[in-house]
């Protein structure tokens, strides 16, 4: 037996429990975007527990909280007991789909695109009540973008195969929101876009 095959593997949720752990460090800043966003990315890819370790091992214990009066980003997003549909399909084909404005997101939806292009802005929609959107993605030779607000966490799944994935100007929250990415871009590419993103115009 190799050394490789006696080390635990890590699943779901200890990748999601070092990438919720990023996000608190990252809001709490005890790291910059870019350390957030390189740790981020070995966590969502990360085989074995023993990859995890490295990404806190310099990290507090237990996290500072803001002093009572500090000033500390929150979500920009209404969230409520609205009924909203279970689950939602975003197909684009050759062609483009959108999800924008005042409108109600799902807790969880899939994204297909083929040939194709879509966009979803979170930052005004009606979140789910317990605050989780989770988006399951195909991408092949196409192109995603969402928006969020200020505050929401992501958590990236996302495993690109000769394409991208990856946050610009997120602004996470200790108790924000959460997005959650998984799929494959295969040729293609997702980019979440936050409120310092580079590329947004201003007043966007």
């Amino acid at each position: 037996m190799s050394e490789d095959d006696a080390r635990i593997r890590a699943g779901y949720s200890e990748r999601d429990a070092t990438l919720s752990r990023l996000g608190d460090a990252f809001a709490s800043g005890y790291l910059d975007q870019d350390e957030f966003e390189a740790r981020s990315s070995q966590a969502s890819t990360a085989r074995f527990r023993d990859d995890l370790v490295g990404l806190t091992r310099d990290l507090p214990h237990q996290l500072a909280v803001p002093e009572e009066g500090t000033q500390v980003p929150t979500a920009r997003v209404r969230m409520g007991e609205v009924e909203a549909p279970r689950h939602e399909n975003v197909v684009a084909i050759f062609g483009g789909a959108n999800r924008e404005a005042d409108w109600i997101a799902s807790s969880t939806a899939s994204m297909i695109l083929l040939f194709g292009g879509a966009e979803l802005d979170l930052r005004h929609c009606v979140w789910p009540a317990d605050g989780r959107i989770e988006v399951t993605c195909f991408i092949a030779f196409g192109a995603a973008e969402i928006k969020v607000p200020e505050g929401v966490r992501v958590i990236n799944h996302i495993v690109p195969l000769f394409g991208g994935a990856g946050t610009d100007g997120v602004r996470p929250s200790r108790t924000g929101p959460v997005l959650v990415l998984r799929g494959v871009a295969l040729f293609g590419g997702i980019g979440v876009t936050g409120p310092d993103a580079r590329d947004q115009h201003h007043g966007d």
